[in-house]
């Protein structure tokens, strides 16, 4: 397991980190902060619903899709593991990752759309698979991210989001296997539907589960809000300590802050890594440029709600109460914040449905990857094996599945930056001439 916690950490430190840092600012400077000039537009565009352009999904559905993804146990449980083994300036390092990370998932999107490809019943595919393959003319690369984005999605999306949830359920005195059985069932119903029906489910879960947590959470802060102040002043001061500079054991809490604000941020997000763009690539766009201002819709979402969970955990002083972790920590802050056990019910509820939702879009994502592996037929079969796995998810130990998906998903998101960096100067024209864009796919039929 040190081992392993140690590749972990020099791939994001000394891979991640910087190639973030680097091409989130270059692709600022070039499209002139456009995660910040444009999100206004972005959410604009998100209530359009152009049925004449290419796509089978509104772009509300295609976003749901993404939050769907995005708004898993992460931004609840992964925020505590943050605050446990980075401190609080793990959340200010969250912050940058995802100002960056933003601008590289807006120019991976428009990447996505402009090089995706129709499929023969009529539907359309996109995202890294193709804007490798296609666009960098690297069938390796391709390949790399498609092996990737499946032990992502058993990790990520399956094993680590049903084990969450196994604390939530022992509390409700439900034996975690027959719950994730029962999850099972759900997860079946939805997935053997299709994407279509996916992109309802999320349409109708996330706003429910968003309001429903965030709701609680703000009540908190109101309730506590003379601590909110200290609370930020806490982060920055973490994250930013002159002192953490010198070297040694200090220096080793500064590189950790990093490399913990950064995992989560990747984890939280998904910016980078891919995602948004394959569950994008059904979306009904005018152009490419229209999908990438969609995109910088979710992150900032993302970010909102693990800000307030992070604000939460440390008024409460749930953070530095000693023999608390992970799911833990957050049903004791709720209960604390609320002075009522009905806190801890409201975190299980959101922790279930955030689980569910982010269980149907990395299965989305994987069959993705299957498809472009080993052809349409794979895809059934894989729907299967991901189903029939949902359970097993419970009976892992909480910090080696965090370990591995954290491994899969860098892996995942360094093959895309790969990609994106390369062809960064076509998505960076692509967004300075967007009505010269006479059709959003440009790729010939998929065969």
């Amino acid at each position: 397991m040190d081992v392993l916690t140690t590749i972990n950490d020099c791939i994001t430190f000394y891979g991640i980190f910087p190639f973030v840092i680097v091409l989130g600012a270059y692709l600022t400077w070039r499209l002139r902060g456009i995660q910040v000039t444009s999100i206004a537009e972005g959410f604009r565009a998100l209530l359009q619903h152009r049925q004449n352009s290419p796509g089978t999904i509104s772009p509300y559905g295609a976003v749901s899709a993404v939050l769907a993804g995005n708004l898993g146990t992460g931004n609840i449980s992964g925020i505590a593991v943050a605050l446990a083994t980075g401190g609080p300036g793990a959340l200010v390092w969250m912050w940058v990752m995802a100002f960056f990370g933003a601008v590289i998932q807006y120019a991976s999107c428009v990447l996505g759309i402009h090089y995706r490809q129709r499929t023969p019943d009529g539907g359309t595919v996109g995202g890294p698979l193709y804007y490798l393959s296609v666009g960098l003319r690297s069938k390796t690369l391709a390949i790399v991210f498609a092996v990737t984005v499946v032990i992502a999605a058993l990790t990520v999306g399956n094993f680590v989001q049903v084990n969450s949830v196994t604390q939530p359920l022992e509390m409700m005195s439900i034996d975690p296997l027959i719950g994730g059985l029962i999850l099972t069932l759900f997860v079946a119903i939805v997935m053997l539907g299709g994407v279509e029906r996916f992109a309802k489910v999320a349409s109708s879960v996330v706003p429910l589960m968003a309001l429903l947590y965030l709701g609680a959470a703000i009540w908190i802060l109101i309730a506590q809000w003379e601590q909110v102040g200290p609370a930020f002043f806490l982060m920055l001061e973490s994250a930013w300590r002159p002192d953490a500079l010198l070297g040694g054991t200090l220096g080793f809490t500064v590189v950790k802050t990093i490399v913990t604000g950064f995992g989560r941020g990747i984890f939280a997000t998904d910016a980078g890594t891919g995602m948004a763009p394959m569950l994008q690539s059904r979306a009904q766009v005018s152009n490419p440029k229209e999908a990438g201002l969609i995109a910088l819709v979710p992150p900032f979402l993302v970010m909102v709600v693990c800000t307030i969970t992070g604000l939460v955990l440390i008024v409460t002083d749930a953070w530095t109460t000693p023999g608390l972790s992970s799911t833990n920590m957050c049903l004791y802050a709720f209960d604390k914040g609320l002075q009522s056990s009905f806190g801890s019910y409201i975190v299980m509820i959101a922790l279930l449905l955030f689980a569910y939702t982010t269980i149907l879009a990395w299965a989305c994502c994987g069959e993705q990857a299957i498809h472009y592996l080993c052809g349409s037929r794979a895809v059934s079969i894989f729907r299967y094996v991901y189903i029939v796995l949902v359970p097993v998810g419970t009976l892992f130990h909480v910090s080696s599945v965090w370990l591995v998906a954290d491994i899969a998903i860098s892996l995942m998101m360094l093959t895309n930056l790969l990609g994106i960096a390369a062809l960064s100067e076509t998505a960076i024209a692509l967004s300075s001439s967007p009505d010269d864009i006479a059709e959003a796919v440009s790729s010939p039929s998929m065969t």
